[in-house]
């Protein structure tokens, strides 16, 4: 006879309080019935043996999901976004990675295979990984883009650097000054410009990373080279992000101030290969933002704002 104290331990020691679903696998067949799954697939949905699929997908969420499997053809792969009910009854978002596939020398034996991971879990994940990406930076701080207080030579140099160590080699060049800031100079305390200072130079080196350099070249006016970010989509993403968001946390220092920016913006080799002659276009971009009154960007086109002329060079 077995004891009440043996049968408690084995209890314990089959209690599973982790269940961390980030690499599940199963195998579906076309009564979306489990023909074989993966260990942590099992535990996710503490069964192990034969059953639906469909008895773990919440019930508002089944006919997406056999609308999607129905939809696919072989060999083609679609994400979609569910909830499954784990072994503790809670559900849990979950990403599905579904893909239809016929068993080798038959006419219809078609399948589903099921890649799923937990959304919260993920991003757990992601969070450890940014911790361990920061730390590593942290112990190679000298690969890290410091501020540069005498850009010009320093900012050619980056250029020339990647250009030659990469024949597809793309820069983008970026004017930014501060439209307004005499304004707020008015007003305010040395410390609270410095302050002011503090947030554009740190939004900025933050948004760069490892992609680029920041340069001061005076009070409140800066270059930055940044590598691989030449497609329009991805530079007005860029331009959009360190501007509103420079301009959220001046709002904690003073929030009646609207921090105002003109950026004139250069690409290597969308507007030539001379590095000097692309200069003398973020020079002619910048300008036309202030004649413009101001606070926006101008990405310089050759079609829109003319080429250099020989005697301008």
């Amino acid at each position: 006879m077995i004891s009440d104290n043996h049968n408690a331990y084995n209890n314990y020691n089959n209690y599973i309080d982790e269940y961390e679903l980030t690499n599940g696998y199963a195998v579906v067949d076309r009564n979306f019935s489990i023909v074989t799954a993966n260990e942590p697939m099992y535990l996710f949905l503490g069964m192990s043996k034969h059953y639906s699929i469909m008895d773990a997908i919440h019930q508002v969420d089944i006919d997406d999901f056999i609308d999607v499997a129905n939809s696919l053809r072989p060999e083609i792969k679609k994400s979609m976004c569910i909830r499954m009910r784990r072994i503790d009854n809670s559900y849990r978002w979950v990403i599905v990675d579904i893909e239809k596939k016929v068993i080798p020398n038959t006419d219809s034996s078609e399948y589903l295979e099921l890649h799923i991971s937990d959304v919260l879990v993920i991003r757990e994940l992601n969070k450890k990984l940014q911790q361990q990406i920061k730390a590593f930076k942290n112990e190679t701080a000298e690969n890290r883009n410091l501020l540069i207080m005498k850009p010009e030579p320093a900012i050619k140099e980056f250029c020339i650097k990647n250009i030659e160590s990469d024949n597809n080699c793309q820069l983008s060049l970026i004017y930014l000054e501060v439209d307004n800031i005499e304004q707020f100079k008015a007003t305010h305390t040395d410390d609270e410009c410095h302050r002011i200072t503090y947030v554009i130079e740190d939004t900025i080196l933050k948004a760069i990373d490892d992609r680029g350099v920041l340069g001061r070249l005076n009070d409140f006016k800066y270059i930055i080279a940044i590598k691989n970010i030449n497609k329009e989509v991805k530079l007005r993403a860029f331009l959009e992000h360190i501007r509103t968001q420079i301009s959220w946390h001046c709002k904690f220092i003073d929030s009646s101030y609207n921090i105002e920016f003109s950026i004139g913006i250069g690409r290597y080799p969308d507007n030539g290969k001379d590095l000097d002659l692309i200069k003398k276009k973020i020079q002619k971009a910048i300008n036309m933002a202030r004649s413009k009154g101001g606070n926006r960007y101008i990405i310089y086109k050759e079609f829109l704002h003319g080429e250099i002329e020989d005697s301008d060079k």
